[in-house]
């Protein structure tokens, strides 16, 4: 059974939900288990929120959550592509960092929602177009993105921090 996005609230994260965050982004990171290698490992959540909670401080990330009251549902980070793990000095580049959903509201809308709120906040910040890095096997993910206006930008390569090979994917604000 689908959630329903009518009793969730939406705010900008603190570096104080960087926990709550880490919890469902290791979710997320679990179902990478149906196409990563044998070898390729979830990180602990506690590793994952200490590097939230120093990405979540710094005055260029926005983040938003959506909440039920209770936990989080989802959420979604961007930040300058300068200030990203894989920085370029590309004017105007926004860096789509995280889109997290929890399962129950997979095919809720709340993905659809926190990915417009995200690109309506670049936007009015000043940013003409956006990146994301993705695992090239997580095709829903993949779906989703190209169903919003991403278009494959270059060859997948892997990637050395996560252990994947990812696909980079643009999207030009109009």
């Amino acid at each position: 059974m689908t959630a329903s996005l009518a009793g969730l609230a939406f705010r900008r994260a603190t570096v104080e939900d960087a926990p709550a965050l880490a919890d469902v982004l290791v979710e997320g990171f679990e179902t990478y288990l149906e196409f990563a290698p044998a070898q390729w490992r979830v990180p602990a959540v506690e590793d994952v929120a200490d590097g939230l909670a120093t990405q979540l401080a710094l005055p260029t990330v926005w983040c938003v959550l959506a909440h039920d009251g209770s936990r989080v549902a989802g959420y979604i980070a961007w930040l300058p592509a300068a200030d990203s793990r894989r920085p370029t000095s590309e004017p105007g580049l926004a860096h789509f960092w995280m889109l997290f959903v929890r399962v129950p509201w997979w095919g809720s809308g709340l993905a659809d929602e926190l990915h417009w709120r995200a690109r309506d906040a670049a936007v009015r910040r000043g940013f003409s177009a956006m990146r994301l890095f993705t695992p090239a096997d997580q095709l829903r993910a993949r779906r989703f993105y190209e169903r919003q206006g991403w278009r494959l930008s270059d060859e997948p390569f892997w990637d050395e921090d996560l252990t994947l090979t990812v696909a980079e994917y643009r999207y030009k604000m109009a």
